[in-house]
């Protein structure tokens, strides 16, 4: 082939593989769809060939230097490492993270139903009959008498404040990991924290004094149990990313599927970190149930607050 024949004939594919470069560039991976990305890689893979064939063909012409130039821009872009910046991750906090649960409610919303389903069954099954209680707590749990929460001065706040995040965070793990089991894991997660708490409920109201209780559960737990709702709508997405691929093979709707359930997780870590310092340090304290309980209100304000955040903007 001559040279001309063979750059007429490469020219528009290298102009493609250049306009995209340029817009990864500027605009960085986000802005370009799968589609859009996969032609990339597919014209990146094609210059590098046209680039050896101009080496050996054409060693003295143009037309290699503009190909050398062309595939080492578009390869910066396959092999960087892009490294987070203090401002980028000010944005995921401030607007980034809201945006995601906006984007995925309908899984979260599905999360948050699964675990109230299972909080309604055993809240029903004990108020029947107490002794189901041992289908759902720990034997010593469902044995206690102190259902009128009074003694929790006597915790050790920073030992109380790590032991609740690692439990919590092993909580969120399991929902979000379990996503591979078809979502029937993550279901199961769900599902058997939600029958603990309703069960426990039920046992408060039976016995004990539930201004206390819901003083003591209600500061932590409002972000607590939002990052499990999270954690398994993370779970859910993993989920129908394999079981329903679309356009996608069955393994990349997997790993897409996997990369969106994946930027939930910071923002979960952070909202366990906040209601881990909550309850080990703030709901023992020895102040009103009442005070308690503004506070618990305060953070669920806050909360829906920040998660609207994308709207407020959007309406800017």
């Amino acid at each position: 082939m001559k040279e001309n024949q063979f750059i007429q004939k490469n020219t528009s594919s290298w102009t493609i593989l250049k306009d995209l470069t340029n817009t990864l560039e500027k605009k960085g991976p986000s802005k370009l769809t799968a589609k859009e990305l996969r032609k990339f890689l597919h014209l990146f893979r094609q210059a590098s060939h046209h680039l050896a064939y101009a080496r050996t063909h054409f060693p003295s012409s143009d037309v290699v230097l503009y190909l050398n130039s062309l595939v080492g821009q578009a390869h910066n872009h396959i092999y960087a490492v892009k490294k987070n910046t203090f401002k980028e991750i000010l944005s995921y906090i401030t607007f980034g993270f809201p945006k995601q649960i906006q984007k995925f409610r309908s899984y979260i919303l599905t999360s948050f139903f699964i675990f109230l389903l299972g909080s309604l069954v055993s809240f029903i099954l004990v108020k029947v009959n107490t002794d189901s209680a041992y289908y759902f707590l720990p034997k010593a749990m469902a044995e206690n008498t102190n259902w009128d929460m009074t003694g929790s001065n006597d915790w050790n706040y920073p030992l109380m404040s790590s032991i609740i995040m690692v439990n919590n965070i092993a909580v969120c793990l399991k929902a979000f990991i379990f996503g591979i089991t078809l979502g029937l894991g993550t279901i199961y997660v769900l599902f058997f924290n939600g029958t603990m708490l309703g069960s426990l409920t039920a046992l408060v109201y039976t016995f004990g004094n539930t201004t206390n209780y819901w003083s003591l559960i209600l500061p932590h737990g409002i972000i607590e149990l939002t990052a499990i709702f999270i954690s398994g709508g993370a779970g859910l997405i993993m989920a129908r990313s394999f079981l329903i691929p679309n356009e996608y093979s069955r393994k990349h709707s997997l790993i897409k599927g996997s990369k969106e359930a994946v930027s939930l997780v910071p923002g979960i870590a952070i909202m366990l970190v906040i209601a881990g310092i909550i309850e080990g340090f703030f709901t023992p304290l020895a102040i009103s149930a009442i005070a308690k309980l503004l506070f618990a209100l305060a953070t669920a304000i806050g909360l829906i607050f920040y998660f609207c955040i994308p709207y407020l903007k959007s309406d800017d």
